[in-house]
Order: structure tokens, then sequence, then C-alpha cells
């Protein structure tokens, strides 16, 4: 937009003019001062023409910066989502591929135990079969045998009380059995007469039945004693020059405590122990596992590491083959996986 200033001022002047003699020559000072009024226009419409155009053109640049910026974000989103998608499948392609293997390695590791349990199965049922076999062998042997035991042992016992048994047999036949053919003659003798025979009868009765239940008793008792006296005439009394080693599992564990820097040991014993032995197996166990200057850990030979996995995937599949929980087969997979990933080792005393 065009503008006019004024500016006012004054100016001074002042100076001197010499004039040639005329008669006595001379000279003129002057001074005064002169007001001075400038007037000043200012034309801005070519300036406010450029600047409308700078404005328009930054407008336009704010524009094309804001798009930019716009594409750019546009750019920058779709290429994370690319890389994490990337990422992600790379991942799980991973994840997938290393699960695989380990399902084809579990896979064949439990074909072959399947195999060798199969195999194993075969063989306990011939030798469940072979047993049984023996088995009736023997029982029928044995019970041949207690039969005529017994036989015998009646026989004896008849030829030893054989005039009782014969009073026996003939008071039970003449007065039990031909009672009830005589009731009409018991009917004449009287009241007395029959009550005193029932008495009689009836003491007579309690008396043969206490001596039945005494025999039987003392057959009782005395048939652990006889049964002793069979099986040692059947057993051989044989001494050994050594003492045969007995093996039973223990198990000592290492702790270390978090409240200090101690250590703690401790023996697990089965309850079929006594309490003086379980007590020297520990302090013997331990002495043996904790003296690290006396020890050694040494790999376990084939024979042993074989026995232990065969016992480790028996003990595992019989605790979680029958589950179906999700959580209890991760857990299944994830010692077999430690297992298998693990080297085992056996503590040796050193010479």
């Amino acid at each position: 937009m065009s503008y006019t200033r004024r500016y006012s001022t004054s100016v001074h002047f002042s100076g001197s003019v010499s004039y040639p003699a005329s008669q006595n020559g001379g000279s003129v000072s002057y001074s005064g001062s002169v007001p001075v009024n400038v007037d000043i226009n200012v034309e801005t419409d070519p300036f406010d023409g450029s600047i409308n155009r700078f404005n328009q053109s930054i407008d336009v640049l704010s524009g094309s910066v804001v798009a930019m910026k716009t594409a750019q974000c546009l750019a920058i989103q779709q290429t994370g989502e690319e890389v994490s998608a990337a990422m992600i499948n790379g991942f799980f392609g991973t994840i997938k591929t290393e699960l695989s293997q380990q399902i084809q390695a579990l896979s064949s590791a439990m074909q072959a135990s399947f195999g060798l349990l199969v195999q194993q199965a075969k063989a306990v049922t011939g030798k469940q079969d072979v047993m049984e076999g023996d088995y009736n062998r023997i029982s029928s042997r044995y019970i041949r045998l207690f039969d005529d035991l017994d036989n015998e042992c009646y026989k004896r016992i008849y030829a030893l009380d054989e005039p009782s048994f014969s009073i026996s047999e003939k008071v039970q036949k003449e007065l039990l059995s031909e009672s009830s053919s005589n009731t009409a003659a018991l009917n004449l003798l009287g009241i007395e007469e029959v009550t005193s025979s029932k008495t009689l009868l009836f003491i007579s009765s309690l008396n043969r039945k206490s001596l039945d239940v005494l025999q039987t008793m003392q057959d009782y008792i005395t048939q652990e004693s006889r049964m002793n006296v069979l099986l040692n005439s059947f057993l051989s009394n044989e001494e050994i020059d050594d003492k045969i080693p007995f093996y039973f599992p223990v198990i000592w564990t290492e702790s270390d405590m978090l409240e200090d820097n101690n250590v703690s040991c401790e023996s697990f014993i089965p309850d079929c122990v006594s309490r003086e032995k379980n007590q020297i197996i520990a302090e013997t166990t331990n002495g043996f596992c904790s003296g690290a200057s006396h020890s050694e850990w040494k790999a376990i030979d084939g024979a042993g590491k074989e026995a232990l996995h065969r016992e480790f995937n028996a003990l595992v599949e019989s605790s979680f083959t029958d589950s179906s929980d999700e959580t209890e087969q991760r857990i299944y997979k994830t010692m077999l996986s430690l297992w298998q990933n693990s080297n085992s080792l056996t503590l040796e005393r050193s010479t």
C-alpha cells in the first residue's frame, strides 16, 4: 500500500562578500536560514504484489510438504507392516520347522521305543506262560502231595483211635438213628426216662462236639509247625563263603541356601530300612557324595545309560500317556527333550 512522508527542516547559511574599491572598498557579511519542506511518496504496489506471490508460493510449498509428509508416513507405515509381517512369518516358520524336526525325532524315538516295548512284551508274555506252566505243574504236584499226606494222616489217626471211632459209629447208628423209630416205646417209658435219655444224648453230643472242636484247634495250632517241618524237609541248608551285597536306591541332594552361603545336603532312604541303619547309610552317602577331593563325576557307560533311558521312558509314559491335558502334554514333551539333550554322569570314588 503506497504512502507519503513529509519531512521539514531549515538550512542555515552564512558568508561574506568582498567588493572592489570604488572609493574605499570593503566586504559585506550575511547569514540566515531557509526553511525546507520535503514530501516523499513511497510506491509499495510492486512490493505488495511480490509479497502476495511469495505467500502463494509458500502455500503451494506448504501443501507440497504436507503431501510429502503424508506420503512418507504412509510409506513408513507400509514398510513397517511389511517388515513386521516378514519377521513374524520368518519367526513362526523357524518355530514350525524346529517343532517339525523335534516331532520327527520324537516320533522316531517313540517308534523305536515302541518296537522295543513290543519285543519286551513278547518276551514277558513268553516268560509268563512258562512261569504259569511251571507254577501249575509244581502246584499240582504239591496239591497231590498234601492230599496224600491228609489221607495218610486220616488213616493213621483212625488206626490209633479205631475203638473210639467204632463206638461213635455204633452210638450214632443205634442210639441216634433208631430214636426216631422208637418214639412209641419212649412214650411208654415215661416222662422221666425220656428226659434222662435226651439229657444223656445231649451231653454225649456236646462231649463229642467239644472233642471235635479241640481236635480242630489242635490241628490248626500245630499246622504251622507241621508246615515248617515239611518245608524244611524240602529245603537244603547250604553255606556261602562271601556275603551277597544287597542294593536299594538312595537319593542324595545338594542345594545352595538363599539366606547365606551355606550348602544343604539331604539323603532320602526307603522306609524299609531301620532307623539305626538309616543314620549309618545317610552319613556314608553324604561322605561319599560331598567329598569332592575323593570323588569324581564320570560319564555313564552304554549299558547303564540304555537302562536309565528305558526306566525313564517307562516312568514318564506311565505318568503322562493317559492324560489329555495340553499342559501335561507340553510338560511331557519338555521332559523328553531335556532328557534327550542331557549328559548323564555317575559319581565314582577316585583312588
